[in-house]
């Protein structure tokens, strides 16, 4: 057994029936333990978000495999995928998706709806908001929130199934420098106190430097940064 959370192994995505064809990601292959954080960068329109969707299994390959803790993906079916993704993946995104007309608790108890094990949820969903800073905006909506606080609250909404996993696209791209940092260092700090791996897809150099391993996707391809000393 290896100690990888997700591997991708000769990851290829194609869309052969748009104007024109085209191939997104080629040949690529991807290792990522338990704990470990990760940053993706690249220009726009280059695929991160592409990747991000097929490690979590939003989307599939056109060929290729991928592994989630050494159980091949290959022929789950959607619905298998499906509970896999609420049970054991967390995703944050740019835009925060909360529920308008629910509360934030209620927001972040929306994935614990289907799962078996919803008894200590409440308690975890307040022991986490209190965590990021969020205790007292619990029973308002989300609209009362800055921007900072719902994507903060879309963090505790991704993380109240314990996952394995966490992957956020682009979660600090509406926020201000100083709000993108202490997102980034908030998701640095759960990642350690839960223990979970932490994937970034990012176009900001300041976020992608604070990430332990930085992949820069080019044409297609993935390409891991040398790691930066001092």
């Amino acid at each position: 057994m290896s100690s990888s959370i997700v591997s991708l192994r000769d990851v290829t995505k194609e869309y052969p029936d748009s104007p024109q064809f085209l191939r997104v990601l080629s040949g690529i292959s991807l290792d990522l333990a338990k704990g470990e954080t990760a940053a993706i960068v690249g220009p726009s329109g280059c695929g991160k978000s592409t990747l991000l969707n097929i490690i979590g299994t939003l989307d599939r390959p056109t060929s290729g495999t991928i592994l989630f803790k050494d159980r091949d993906l290959h022929d789950r079916s959607e619905a298998d995928l499906a509970n896999l993704r609420n049970a054991d993946i967390g995703f944050v995104f740019q835009l925060h998706h909360l529920l308008p007309q629910c509360s934030v608790i209620e927001n972040v108890l929306v994935p614990t709806l289907v799962t078996k094990n919803a008894d200590h949820a409440v308690e975890r969903a307040q022991r986490l908001l209190d965590r990021v800073g969020l205790s007292q905006r619990a029973h308002q909506l989300p609209g009362k929130l800055s921007g900072g606080e719902r994507q903060r609250a879309a963090v505790v909404r991704a993380l109240i199934n314990k996952p394995s996993l966490l992957l956020a696209d682009e979660p600090t791209g509406s926020l201000n420098q100083q709000g993108a940092e202490q997102l980034a260092g908030l998701l640095l700090e759960l990642n350690r106190e839960e223990e979970m791996t932490l994937v970034v897809v990012t176009h900001s150099e300041e976020v992608a430097r604070m990430m332990g391993r930085v992949f820069e996707l080019r044409e297609g391809t993935l390409h891991e940064r040398a790691p930066q000393h001092g």
